[in-house]
């Protein structure tokens, strides 16, 4: 479901849209203030009046990450949630912590990156269908990482991924790789900067980042990254969010939390090597080495 309808178009006084619910806290003494992903609007907030006495028209709806059917109201530059029709509470992804954890770093990216009051469909279809696959698919971090990679795409961030940003040169004069995912530079290592955070990239990964920029969204979810490489992308992309937003994700502090489950190692491994020391010349002579 991503459909939306409006009355009164262009003044938008009313309108009902498919949602998911990313954040909500407590407005007044009776009322709730919902921060909404939808279809046809973007990011938006809205406020549910009588919502924490009521046990009826919001009884257990505004649980983040939760689909949901809206019908709302504009009215002196609020918008006023009139009712409220739960679709989709993805219960069996809230019994498992690792899985809810990147549900809910997921949405709270969606809700600091995705343009308030814009119709963006395509990061909305990406952040319902990334819920669906959390909920049934075995690795859930690969999921993660398949849907940010998407989500960069999406709105513009990620590089072209078809050779160095600096001297032009080809990707197939070199089998090793530098992503500068917060800068959105990808460099070969004559030009990568020593004092910057980055990822090494070998050629499967690239070949596989290229075909999820261009299958249908069903068919991503059949990409497998390496295990070693998933550690040092989700921190390359969480140093992307952090770039771009000045401000730390919250959800990361479950996920320190359950680092064991997660596979993580340490201290999530992203790099800062001198070009001239023993480690470096290690990893660009030895090809198949993992990303560190």
């Amino acid at each position: 479901m991503d459909g939306c309808s409006i009355q009164g178009l262009g003044k938008m006084k009313t309108f009902e849209t498919d949602a998911i619910v990313l954040s909500t806290r407590d407005h007044g003494e009776s009322d709730r203030l919902v921060a909404f992903h939808s279809a046809g609007f973007g990011t938006l907030r809205g406020i549910a009046k009588g919502a924490r006495r009521s046990r009826k028209r919001f009884a257990n709806v505004f649980e983040p990450c939760s689909l949901v059917r809206l019908e709302c109201r504009e009215r002196n530059s609020y918008i006023w949630i009139e009712a409220c029709a739960l679709v989709e509470p993805y219960l069996p992804m809230r019994t498992n912590i690792e899985k809810w954890a990147y549900a809910a770093l997921f949405s709270e990216i969606i809700l600091e990156m995705v343009p308030a009051g814009e119709p963006h469909p395509g990061p909305f279809l990406l952040h319902k269908k990334t819920l669906d696959r959390l909920e049934c698919d075995k690795d859930p971090q690969n999921v993660l990482l398949l849907a940010l990679l998407r989500f960069q795409f999406l709105m513009g961030y990620m590089p072209a991924m078809d050779g160095c940003s600096v001297c032009q040169c080809k990707l197939k004069t070199s089998k090793q790789w530098f992503w500068q995912a917060a800068q959105g530079k990808l460099v070969c290592q004559d030009h990568f900067c020593s004092n910057t955070r980055y990822i090494v990239l070998d050629m499967g990964t690239l070949a596989l980042i290229q075909y999820l920029r261009i299958i249908p969204i069903e068919k991503i979810w059949r990409l497998r990254m390496r295990q070693e490489m998933k550690a040092p992308l989700l921190r390359g992309l969480l140093d992307w969010f952090g770039y771009h937003t000045g401000k730390q994700i919250q959800s990361i502090k479950v996920l320190e939390q359950i680092l064991p489950s997660c596979g993580f190692s340490g201290n999530w491994p992203i790099n800062r090597i001198n070009r001239h020391s023993k480690e470096f010349r290690k990893l660009i002579t030895e090809p198949d080495a993992p990303g560190i």
